[in-house]
């Protein structure tokens, strides 16, 4: 089992760190200390709310691991320049290097000069296979059953919702799968495409090609991108739903939010964006919300559950906290919206 130093330098806070944030929710025994020097003494739990005592350090000597992460997924997705030196270290001792930005350091020379010299490695995950093509629109006609977690906004949990799902339907006796789209997800799983850097013709090929490769499974859990709201990321939002062709779709949203990541336009009602992905969905292939996937983080308890009873009954729609409270009225939702379509091709 690898050991890894999640780097996340300067930038340890929910937003930015959302690479990191989820290799300690699920690969969290593989994590040996958080690299940022602004958090000494502190631990994971502290600063991101999971990941135990696994400790903050300011150098990389002493410590028992051969993976160095780049913890940090941002708007552009650029490497830091002040991270060159901590990169160049952590090649010099042979460690292999795991990079989930736009910025491919395998295509650096210093970089690929000092893993050849010292034997490390450079793995741009964001990398996207050759081969892609455009969609012959097939994945509407496979036999397993396809939810999308689509967002109300970009960083909303749609990946964390997805994961959840697969492994609680598996739970029920269910074969299932979770197909991821983005560096995180992939560095979790070990398997998907980074579906923000592949080129535009292709991304609804690239969505098509997963849910083909996993056809045989009962469910297939896609992790959503972006939000078809958002003025930056809405083009591979929209591809990925026609390319993966959803039979449902669970919507994330974070209730606190007035304003759209990373724009000054202010968020449109949750109603009126779930009405937008039905419309675009349906372009493809009968589909629609069947629950809706809140995080609440930011909330107390109390004032959690009063907001989501009052957001299921305005939209009669299952509301949860996955987190929070679990995610077993997601699961009857999409249990009984397969049973809906079946019945439906049936008739």
């Amino acid at each position: 089992m690898s050991r890894m130093i999640l780097l996340t330098e300067g930038m340890s806070n929910p937003e930015e760190a959302k690479t990191a944030t989820g290799l300690l929710r699920y690969r969290g025994e593989e994590v040996a200390a958080v690299f940022d020097s602004a958090c000494i003494g502190e631990t994971a739990q502290d600063v991101f709310g999971v990941g135990g005592a696994i400790p903050f350090v300011d150098s990389l000597d002493g410590l028992e691991a051969d993976t160095l992460v780049m913890g940090i997924a941002t708007a552009g997705g650029e490497l830091p320049g002040a991270w060159r030196d901590i990169i160049a270290d952590a090649l010099r001792s042979g460690m292999k290097i795991l990079n989930g930005l736009h910025t491919f350091i395998s295509d650096d020379p210093e970089f690929a000069s000092l893993a050849a010299e010292h034997g490390g490695e450079l793995i741009d995950v964001r990398r996207p296979p050759a081969g892609l093509v455009v969609s012959s629109n097939e994945a509407r006609n496979t036999p397993c059953f396809r939810v999308h977690t689509v967002g109300h906004d970009c960083g909303v949990g749609k990946m964390l919702t997805a994961l959840e799902l697969t492994t609680a339907v598996r739970g029920r006796g269910h074969t299932a799968e979770f197909l991821a789209t983005g560096q995180t997800g992939i560095m979790i799983t070990g398997s998907g495409i980074p579906i923000d850097a592949v080129v535009s013709d292709f991304v609804a090929g690239a969505a098509e090609q997963l849910v083909l490769e996993n056809r045989d499974k009962e469910f297939l859990f896609i992790e959503g991108q972006g939000s078809l709201v958002h003025p930056l990321y809405s083009g591979v939002t929209l591809s990925l739903l026609h390319g993966c062709a959803p039979q449902a779709m669970v919507m994330g949203y974070d209730p606190t939010r007035t304003t759209i990541r990373h724009s000054a336009k202010p968020m449109p009602p949750i109603a009126e964006v779930i009405g937008l992905y039905e419309a675009m969905a349906n372009v493809m292939a009968p589909s629609r919300v069947v629950a809706v996937a809140a995080n609440t983080a930011s909330l107390q308890e109390s004032a959690a559950r009063e907001l989501l009873v009052s957001l299921g009954e305005s939209l009669g729609l299952p509301a949860t906290d996955v987190v929070r409270f679990g995610c077993e009225p997601i699961v009857d939702a999409v249990l009984e919206e397969r049973r809906r379509v079946g019945e439906g091709a049936e008739d």
